[in-house]
């Protein structure tokens, strides 16, 4: 397959040839340290693990006194992690950085080039495109890998965008062993994804309300479900506005206090009065039948709500079939929701109760990055 540099070579009747630089000096702190560049421009490319990624390498950089530093354009976000984000108003402020640099680590974008034509150790990761169409091409005394998306077995979208990303299947140890590996620190990480679920980058908190907390989040779900204190809702909507999964009705002081974004009211059967409060107020609402015996009856009495059925059972047989733990003693979770419970902060429901239902780990799958550090 042709890289596009070639088929633009071959149309415009030209040789390929090193593109020449000119760095602009930038201030640098650090003597020792890769770059790393993500951004958002194109979603299709925007990795969402970095931060994962960073966590498996530190420990092996840190050894080498091995900073990060992250690259990029003046108003990205800032990669949880990193050693220094250094946004920059020029390509050629970013050149010097990188021609500084050890190495550098990023998704299909100018600075994965820039540090190639600079023949500087370089990954580059792929998914909505055939990564040999647009590698790294300049590297000569350096190496240069690409780390490319399997994509579940199909061919690339060449969307902008895709619901879900296929460069999230990419595992976040097999980008950092790339790392180590074109920077000639020869180690071999033992960190081994059993199981990436599709909702782990979501980012949010669930406030289990048994006790007061001093919880502050930008997207916080207190699940009355689990524990239906009202008084711990009113003292963390007094900071906060929230969503509310509910089994059961609150007070109409909370419907109407302006700081409510959504509410799932999940039952087997629903309160008339309250389901009418809920669409009398606009707030966005989901009701949630968890009895099929009651599925039918609720569906008629409710019949202008939208009223979806959980069958937990089912999700959690579903879910077993996704991923095969031996030993639950000796996996890792990291979960795209932490789970609160007072002063303590879990990664998961499954955690919180020290890892006694089984039924727990299932049912939250799909928020989680399962992981061992065994050797195999």
């Amino acid at each position: 397959m042709s890289h596009l540099a070639e088929e633009y070579a071959k149309s415009c009747g030209v040789k390929i040839g090193r593109p020449i630089l000119k760095p602009h000096y930038f201030p640098i702190l650090h003597d020792k340290y890769i770059t790393i560049h993500n951004d958002k421009k194109v979603q299709a490319k925007n990795y969402d693990m970095w931060p994962d990624v960073i966590e498996i390498l530190k420990p092996y950089l840190s050894l080498k006194n091995i900073k990060i530093i992250q690259v990029g354009a003046i108003g990205e976000k800032t990669i949880e992690g990193v050693d220094q984000h250094i946004p920059t108003n020029t390509l050629k402020q970013s050149a010097y950085i990188i021609k500084k640099g050890l190495g550098h680590v990023g998704i299909d974008s100018v600075p994965v080039h820039i540090a190639s034509a600079l023949d500087k150790p370089v990954v580059g990761i792929y998914s909505h495109t055939h990564a040999a169409t647009c590698s790294p091409l300049w590297n000569k005394e350096t190496k240069a890998i690409t780390v490319e998306s399997d994509r579940n077995g199909n061919k690339p979208s060449f969307s902008l965008e895709e619901h879900p990303k296929t460069i999230n299947l990419i595992k976040p140890e097999k980008i950092a062993q790339a790392v180590l590996d074109v920077l000639n620190i020869f180690k071999t990480i033992k960190h081994k994804t059993l199981f990436t679920g599709h909702n782990y980058t979501a980012s949010f908190v669930e406030v289990i309300p048994t006790e007061i907390t001093n919880v502050s989040a930008q997207m916080i779900d207190v699940r009355m479900d689990y524990s239906h204190n009202e008084n711990v809702l009113a003292h963390i909507m007094q900071n906060n506005a929230v969503e509310i999964t509910l089994a059961q009705p609150i007070d109409s002081s909370f419907i109407n206090s302006g700081k409510i974004n959504k509410i799932i009211y999940k039952a087997d059967e629903f309160d008339q009065d309250f389901c009418k409060l809920i669409k009398q107020s606009g707030i966005p609402h989901a009701l949630v039948c968890t009895s099929g015996e009651t599925l039918a009856e609720q569906r008629a009495k409710n019949f202008d709500f939208l009223i979806n059925y959980l069958n937990t059972k089912d999700l959690i047989k579903e879910n077993k079939k996704k991923i095969e733990v031996d030993d639950f003693n000796k996996i890792k979770i990291k979960s795209g929701k932490k789970v609160v419970c007072g002063n303590r902060v879990h990664e998961s429901y499954f955690d919180l109760n020290d890892r006694k239902n089984l039924d727990h780990f299932f049912l939250d799958l799909g928020f989680f990055r399962v992981y061992s550090e065994e050797d195999e």
